[in-house]
């Protein structure tokens, strides 16, 4: 398909080789987490546990307290062991609302209802799971998931642009997960595409990242609406801007949002969670991280629960 540039851009060293080989690994379980209540764009959530109770993984530790905002849930089983300001993992060190959860070792999950076929189910029904599920954008804005989605039942969306650029130096979290899930994503994006009822999915990845492309492509194979895109890798394509300017030609107008033009957009881990979320009923409670840097012994790429 034809692409467009976008004004400027620019080639940092990657630094992508220290990890990119690194398959994804599972975090051990620290002996406390400290789940902020603050993870998402938006209201922060509100506690409904108490102190001494003991959860179970998955199980709703905090709701939604607004339209633009996503509940918590139990990282892992275990005690909750406080309800209190804790230093956020932030540069400005100021406290934020935290549930301290002490794991008891099992990481034994809830039980959740699953549809024996979502396809099936009413877009308004889905969108409802996704949002129960605390699902944000996974790409780093942290917008509620099923707001975004909603959203494109009030305007005219003809396109799904699925990022998986990962444009920035050293990460390779995305490129791990799109190698290893691969069949996993393309089902989140099929689910996205029936959450907004209809329109094309263009999932977009970088050229320096070969594996990752010719997986999703496989993945891919026989869903018409969805299309697998090679793009150049150039900072900051990953931007959602930039990557609608050099998928569609279309600009995003100053002060408006993606849906002005008629595009959403979201990240692969996203679609991997709404995947988690409406396949199994598994709310969102770990994330897929990169560990690299010059100053780091051990490069790695590591699943760990929210709340480390």
């Amino acid at each position: 398909m034809k692409l467009f540039r976008f004004r400027g851009g620019i080639h940092p060293p990657a630094r992508k080789e220290n990890t990119a080989s690194a398959p994804i690994e599972q975090f051990p379980l620290p002996e406390r987490l400290f789940v902020p209540m603050q993870q998402h764009i938006g209201s922060a959530a509100e506690p409904v546990v108490k102190i001494g109770q003991h959860v179970l993984k998955g199980q709703l530790l905090a709701r939604s307290t607004g339209t633009i905002s996503a509940p918590v849930h139990a990282p892992t089983s275990g005690w909750i062991r406080e309800v209190d300001d804790f230093t956020a993992p932030h540069p400005s060190g100021l406290p934020t609302l935290c549930i301290e959860l002490e794991p008891d070792g099992k990481d034994e999950w809830d039980e959740f209802p699953v549809p024996k076929d979502p396809f099936e189910m009413p877009s308004e029904l889905l969108a409802e799971r996704i949002a129960a599920a605390g699902i944000v954008g996974m790409g780093g804005a942290t917008f509620p998931t099923a707001v975004k989605l909603g959203s494109a039942n009030n305007k005219h969306i003809h396109t799904l642009i699925i990022n998986g650029g990962e444009c920035e130096p050293y990460l390779t979290c995305d490129d791990r997960l799109m190698r290893e899930r691969a069949p996993e994503i393309i089902e989140g994006v099929r689910l996205m595409l029936h959450a907004i009822r209809w329109g094309r999915a263009l999932i977009a990845i970088e050229d320096n990242k070969p594996e990752a492309l010719a997986a999703m492509q496989e993945a891919a194979k026989g869903y018409g609406q969805i299309k697998v895109v090679k793009v150049p890798a150039l900072y900051p394509m990953g931007s959602e801007k930039q990557m609608i300017k050099t998928l569609t030609g279309l600009e995003v107008p100053a002060g408006g949002l993606t849906a002005n033009v008629g595009v959403l957009v979201h990240n692969v881990a996203t679609a991997f969670a709404v995947h988690e979320a409406i396949r199994y009923g598994r709310p969102l409670v770990r994330r897929i991280v990169t560990v690299s840097g010059g100053a780091v012994r051990d490069r790695r790429n590591l699943e760990v629960p929210i709340g480390t």
